[in-house]
């Protein structure tokens, strides 16, 4: 049962699962402050890992692991689960690859969302420009440029 439970979400990409990376899921899970949170893996590769990065707009076009890390509690103070996520994202930012996953980032994340859609940036802008002039479409954050 979801109803009325909050949530928050970070992500990370990292190129292989390194003893960091492990110690960063353990210390995650020692951590962790909900038993509704959690910290999923994407494997991205094979066939999506060989399509050229300006073949389409995500720009992260090489093996690696997506990583979504999950905060949800029952309504009480947002403050432990926010820092929690925010906790397990800064331990695997060592380690992580630029930008991040577009569909997780958060409007604020300027130094990801410039890097999340690669050497497609400015294509994308451009047909940001001319099919939504107005803006309508905002649910995914675009490079800060986009907002000017």
């Amino acid at each position: 049962q979801f109803t009325g439970r909050h949530v928050t979400a970070r992500t990370r990409s990292v190129a292989a699962l390194t003893p960091g990376v492990v110690e960063a899921f353990i210390a995650a899970g020692d951590s962790v402050t909900s038993t509704a949170s959690g910290v999923l893996l994407h494997h991205f590769h094979g066939a999506a890992a060989r399509v050229a990065p300006e073949s389409t707009a995500f720009g992260i076009r090489q093996d690696h692991f997506m990583v979504e890390i999950i905060a949800a509690w029952e309504p009480a103070d947002a403050g432990p689960h926010h820092a929690w996520a925010d906790s397990v994202a800064g331990s695997l930012a060592p380690h992580a690859l630029p930008g991040g996953y577009p569909n997780m980032l958060d409007p604020g994340q300027d130094a990801e969302i410039a890097h999340a859609y690669g050497p497609n940036t400015a294509r994308l802008l451009a047909a940001k420009a001319r099919f939504d002039p107005d803006g309508t479409f905002t649910a995914t954050p675009l490079p800060p440029a986009a907002r000017a």
